[in-house]
């Protein structure tokens, strides 16, 4: 079979074409097959959080220079709480940001016990290992805690960001 000068030069045009494209379409494909992964981790993680912040679990927090701050969604039902432990050392400032009902108190334990603020800097006083509870402010807890022994105790559902710097 013979070719004119013409033809060989479009099918190599058509070449040149067709791997610049599978080039392309296989950088595409990676790209987003590296967000589709990134958005996967991020699901699970918050998944992962959803599950552990679940009224009367603990959630061990690992804050880091990266990653200061940290964001859960649960729900406290009963005379339950959600807990989060943490390290933190000494001036440490932590800032708990709580969405959620006004009747939700956020307790932090540590060498002292200390009802928080919402949206308020504290300083931690000493290094070590601190527990900050999400819990019922105590009038509302006696109700809680009733309503779950007659069986009509509504969870109330927060989202808490904690930021350890």
């Amino acid at each position: 079979m013979h070719f004119s000068q013409s033809s060989k030069v479009l099918i190599g045009i058509i070449l040149v074409f067709t791997v610049a494209s599978v080039v392309i379409v296989g950088r595409l494909e990676t790209h987003y097959a590296s967000e589709a992964v990134k958005m996967q981790q991020a699901s699970a993680k918050h998944n992962e959080a959803i599950i552990n912040s679940l009224t009367n679990m603990t959630q061990n927090v690992s804050f880091s220079k990266e990653e200061p701050a940290m964001i859960y969604t649960g729900y406290i039902m009963g005379a339950g709480y959600s807990a989060y432990q943490f390290r933190a050392t000494q001036d440490q400032t932590l800032r708990v940001n709580l969405k959620g009902d006004d009747f939700l108190d956020i307790v932090l334990f540590g060498p002292e016990t200390k009802i928080l603020e919402r949206d308020t800097d504290f300083i931690i006083p000493v290094e070590g290992l601190y527990e900050l509870r999400v819990m019922f402010k105590e009038n509302m807890e006696i109700q809680q805690e009733k309503a779950a022994l007659d069986n009509i105790a509504q969870a109330v559902p927060y989202t808490i960001t904690l930021t350890l710097k």
